[in-house]
């Protein structure tokens, strides 16, 4: 520094600084404040550097110390508050920023953050207002805008959400990030069209951003265009193999595809666990937790969905049924709680909020909190926790519930199943979880709240037979349309009834209809029922009045949506397939006294469709008795499959204290 003037010096500090060299930073800087050590603004900057390198209570210690200082500095609280918002101190860091506005009120920054803050604590309205304040302040101040729009959609204000972004790609014709937000707004109400249209604008602009190709995917997949999804998820990943959610995405995405095979998702598993999980294997520590193979265990359960939502849903009848003095039990939740995630609170012992935090810090208070068997409820769908279970927090981990498969983890020890559900070999061949198959069905049943009675056999009074598919969009593709049709064609004047968003995949079914001798007039669609519609939980159920039999999908067959048709009197046609997601409709319909209705070629299929349509009769009496049918039968028998599932934690966990006996 000798050959450097004070202000040559700081500015090469800063300039460091800005840079990231922040080895070189500090070492100015220290030798500035040793030349001024009753600077603020030095000391402030120090605090700064040291919070950008992740040294969070140094750099906390001082910026306060610089305030000291110097109290009347606005940005010196400002900065403050971002540290404290990275230590979780919500309340004090809003008592900083409130204190930088007091002594800059046109700090649009420190409103900003605010909104940051309200954000974390999903206080959505506070964080609406704040980011307004901040927008009114600097009108353009795109980050603002980007996160504006988000609280805008979180506090159920999803129009003025794809509003203030379409009014901000005026102003900015080309900024990605809002073309990538609007574009995912527009995919969640249904607009799938335009959100792909918006998309590949976006990639026009940046042609390798690994981001906006999976949004691409996303949206090709709820049209139902796999092969086009699974494209885009592959260019993703060759853009970006680190991102760990792309290419859980694209293995769930094969697991519809029908012209994939098993072998090539065992494949893509096995990559999944060379990329994100043998980095990982290093980190891995023995654990400690007693080995009594009797005594009460801790389990843990990690999703998104403890909430209402099919996951969250099927797993309350076994949450609420668990032997408390046998199992304490622990939720790792990553959503916002609602009227179901209230009675997952009311049933555990401990409600471990997930939502910001990573992988690592979740798998670290697992481990914290000696969990002795961690259940994954998600494998690889949304929003999934995998990256937990490849640090292996505890002993002994499980899957379950997300759909009837593999994550193909090799860190997960064990998957729940059933006997039908597993096909002879194949499958548990390219598992790497040991199946451990529980009686009668890997799953149970527990009707949506508000349910409707069963209602009249519609054929009779419609003159027509009528069938129906309310599984999402992407499970129907080309060869279920194909199967389908011949149906169609050999019931004269019988209806296809559809559940699905708007957009031009309804085009695509009708045409296919059309190209295939059938009158695509024949086909109608349902849409789906918004949460605004003010109908109980079980409204929905409604729409099987409409149909007098359903017909599920393959390769990925339906699950609750059979169950509910079940429910509601209408007998399903089920494909069964080589894994285990092809098998769920044979799980089920054995389960509720129905396996003739599970066939095993699509000649048999159609022929079993066609049957049940010339048997009105037949269907009638079903109808009739199905309910009952499925009262009397395992799917609804909820104290004996918590039961079950119990002594299936037990057995577990017996063997892994028999197996570590003497060991780590």
């Amino acid at each position: 520094m000798s050959y450097l003037t004070y202000q040559q010096a700081l500015d090469l500090a800063m300039e460091h600084h800005r840079s990231g060299r922040l080895v070189e930073a500090e070492q100015l800087y220290r030798q500035l404040i040793q030349t001024e050590p009753q600077n603020p603004d030095l000391v402030h900057l120090l605090g700064l550097l040291f919070f950008h390198g992740g040294k969070l209570a140094p750099g906390r210690e001082l910026i306060e110390r610089a305030i000291a200082m110097n109290p009347h500095v606005a940005r010196y609280h400002n900065n403050l508050g971002t540290v404290l918002i990275n230590l979780g101190e919500y309340d004090a860091a809003l008592a900083a920023y409130a204190e930088a506005i007091r002594l800059e009120p046109g700090n649009a920054g420190a409103w900003y953050n605010v909104g940051i803050v309200r954000s974390q604590q999903s206080r959505w309205a506070l964080a609406v207002e704040a980011y307004r304040k901040a927008l009114q302040l600097d009108p353009n101040y795109p980050a603002c805008a980007l996160n504006l729009g988000t609280v805008l959609t979180a506090s159920g204000q999803i129009d003025a959400g794809i509003a203030l972004y379409r009014a901000e790609l005026q102003r900015r014709p080309t900024d990605a990030a809002i073309m990538t937000n609007l574009g995912n707004l527009l995919k969640e109400i249904g607009d799938t069209d335009a959100a792909i249209e918006i998309y590949r604008a976006g990639l026009a602009l940046l042609p390798n951003d690994p981001v906006t190709y999976n949004n691409l995917a996303v949206a090709y997949k709820d049209q139902g265009l796999l092969s086009d999804s699974i494209a885009a998820y592959r260019r993703s990943i060759e853009l970006n193999p680190g991102i760990v959610e792309v290419h859980s995405n694209l293995i769930l995405t094969l697991f519809f595809d029908p012209d994939t095979e098993p072998a090539t998702i065992e494949a893509e598993q096995r990559r999944w666990n060379r990329l994100h999980l043998d980095p990982l294997k290093p980190q891995h520590q023995p654990h400690v937790n007693d080995r009594s193979p009797d005594r009460r265990l801790k389990i843990g359960y990690v999703s998104p969905d403890f909430r209402d939502h099919v996951v969250g849903r099927a797993l309350l009848p076994v949450f609420e049924r668990h032997d408390r003095t046998q199992f304490e039990l622990v939720c790792y939740a990553g959503c916002q709680r609602d009227a179901v995630s209230e009675r997952f609170v009311a049933r555990n012992d401990v409600w471990c909020d997930t939502g910001g935090r990573s992988d690592e810090q979740v798998a670290a208070q697992i481990r914290a909190d000696r969990i002795d068997i961690l259940v994954d409820l998600s494998l690889h769908t949304s929003d999934n926790r995998l990256g937990v279970f490849a640090r292996k927090p505890a002993p002994v981990q499980v899957s379950w519930l997300g759909y009837p498969g593999t994550t193909g983890l090799e860190t997960i020890d064990y998957r729940l199943t059933d006997s039908y559900l597993e096909p002879p070999g194949a499958e548990s061949a390219a598992s790497l979880e040991t199946p451990f198959r529980l009686p009668d069905c890997w799953t149970c049943y527990e009707p949506p709240t508000g349910f409707p009675p069963v209602s009249d056999l519609p054929a009779p009074r419609r003159g027509q037979v009528t069938f129906g598919s309310y599984n999402n969009f992407c499970k129907i593709n080309p060869r279920v349309m194909e199967v389908w049709t011949q149906i169609l064609l050999a019931v004269k004047d019988s209806r296809l009834m559809l559940l699905t968003k708007s957009g031009s995949h309804r085009k695509w079914a009708g045409d296919f209809l059309r190209d295939h001798g059938v009158d695509p007039q024949r086909l109608d669609f349902f849409d789906y029922i918004s949460a605004g519609e003010g109908l109980p939980q079980g409204g929905f159920l409604r729409r099987y009045e409409q149909i007098d039999i359903a017909l599920d999908t393959f390769p990925y067959n339906g699950m609750t949506t059979t169950c509910d048709a079940l429910w509601m009197g209408v007998p399903v046609v089920s494909l069964v397939g080589k894994v285990s997601l092809g098998r769920a409709g044979l799980s089920l319909l054995s389960n509720a006294g129905l396996p003739e209705l599970a066939v095993a070629t699509p000649e048999e299929y159609v022929q079993t469709a066609v049957r049940l349509a010339g048997d009105l009769p037949r269907l009638a009496a079903l109808r009739a008795s199905l309910r009952a049918r499925m009262q009397a039968c395992p799917l609804l028998d909820e104290e004996r499959f918590a039961r079950n599932v119990e002594a299936a934690f037990r057995t577990m966990w017996r063997r892994w204290c028999e197996k570590s006996a003497g060991g780590m």
